[in-house]
């Protein structure tokens, strides 16, 4: 059976865990014998085209060109699909491109879309396009619920398939148990984008100072790239010379796992998530959480004081208090650590990959009615977000424009880098 993901995100960066999902699901997909073709479009990240060649996946970046508006690209790329026919096409993550191709597309394919944050972007084409995609998958619980409540989407046409990670199996873990002395000073750690207004990345700052004022002994790790990261980093250089905070910048999934290998607290602050693949797999690695309280993600995986904490978002005071509790109190570290690679097991890859295979099965079967499809409205509505004012000739002028002025911008660059 063949699927056709559309993420055209995926080449730039900073990516993130909607990526590392993509990923896992492409690689247990094609272990399983699915032909499994991704559509992106060309940009400077290359890490996650390179994997998903890695797993067998197939990758499609040239369907349009730069100059191409939104809906000639969608043009572009319902014409692929249609002529290569495949069972299913999946929006994972797409602006406009991959909603704008749904009217487009042979009614016998079978449309998915999958919801990866809890936030507007994700809710608003889902509504809009919902007689158009017979199946809308949320990664956590609080997705689902807004989905079924306000995206006009049936019980029946709607999963909640959390996201899968690869954790350690019983004998890595006690391994790893056995490697711990408890006298060196408490590791923690951060992984994912440098983005204050979804991670809260700055709130680090005033944390460290908080445990340094108390005098706890620890390490803080940062791994990851970002718009913020240089701010953090500056901000750190003038409050906290000196701190023992490492910046390790953009690794690969097997340096993640070996800085996770080497952490005890995993510190997540952000205002809202989907269901961070990060804190899945710090988990799967016997790291214990202390995540902010948000609709969704965190508090699904995280129990307080059981497997974890979960602390008011912003509220730094508390985060402090957590951490120099873990620090001070070993066998409490320990016993969170093990409930932690616990909670993961119930998230394995094998597990989502399982849950997805039977979505598309299902959603295949000739026993499924997709009546919803047969009276859309021809041709069908423009998503708001995606309509212009401007006829079409100027703004195919202005986006001409834009290329030119940014192509004359990196060549100057690149002409000084060589002079100077």
């Amino acid at each position: 059976m063949h699927v056709v993901f559309v993420d055209t995100t995926l080449t730039t960066p900073p990516t993130g865990g909607a990526q590392t999902f993509l990923v896992i699901l492409c690689r247990g997909l094609v272990e399983r014998g699915w032909k499994v073709s991704v559509v992106t479009e060309p940009g400077p990240e290359r890490s996650i085209v390179e994997a998903l060649l890695g797993v067998g996946a197939e990758t499609v970046e040239h369907l349009w060109h730069y100059c191409h508006l939104p809906e000639e690209r969608a043009e572009r790329l319902a014409d692929w699909v249609n002529q290569h026919s495949p069972a299913l096409y999946v929006v994972s993550i797409s602006p406009d491109v991959g909603w704008l191709a749904l009217p487009l597309l042979d009614s016998n394919i079978v449309t998915l879309s999958i919801a990866h944050c809890d936030v507007s972007a994700f809710y608003e084409p889902v509504a809009h396009y919902c007689s158009l995609i017979d199946c809308a998958v949320s990664v956590s619980e609080e997705i689902h619920r807004k989905t079924l409540a306000d995206c006009n989407i049936p019980p029946e046409r709607a999963r909640h398939i959390p996201y899968g990670i690869d954790h350690l199996q019983p004998d890595e873990f006690e391994a790893r148990c056995a490697q711990a002395s408890g006298s060196e000073p408490i590791r923690i750690g951060y992984i994912g984008r440098f983005d204050q207004f979804q991670k809260r990345v700055m709130d680090f700052v005033p944390l460290t100072c908080e445990l340094r004022r108390r005098g706890v002994q620890f390490e803080l790790h940062l791994v990851g790239e970002g718009n913020d990261r240089s701010t953090l980093e500056e901000e750190f250089q003038r409050q906290l010379p000196g701190a023992d905070v490492t910046f390790w910048g953009w690794l690969s999934p097997q340096e993640v796992k070996q800085r996770l290998l080497e952490l005890d607290v995993y510190v997540l602050m952000s205002a809202f998530e989907g269901l961070p693949v990060a804190l899945l797999e710090a988990m799967g690695h016997g790291v214990v959480p202390v995540v902010s309280r948000i609709a969704s993600g965190s508090g699904q995986v995280v129990r307080d004081g059981e497997n974890g904490y979960i602390v008011v978002i912003g509220d730094v005071a508390t985060f402090a208090d957590r951490l120099e509790s873990l620090a001070h109190d070993r066998h409490l570290l320990r016993s969170l650590k093990a409930a932690a690679w616990d909670t993961s097991r119930e998230f394995s890859s094998k597990r989502m990959v399982e849950r997805y295979i039977a979505t598309f099965l299902y959603f295949t079967a000739p026993e499924f009615s997709r009546e919803h499809r047969t009276a859309v409205p021809q041709p069908y509505p423009v998503m708001p977000s995606c309509k212009s004012p401007f006829p079409i000739w100027l703004r195919k002028l202005k986006r001409r424009f834009l290329i030119t002025a940014n192509a004359a911008q990196m060549l100057s660059l690149t002409i000084n880098t060589r002079i100077f």
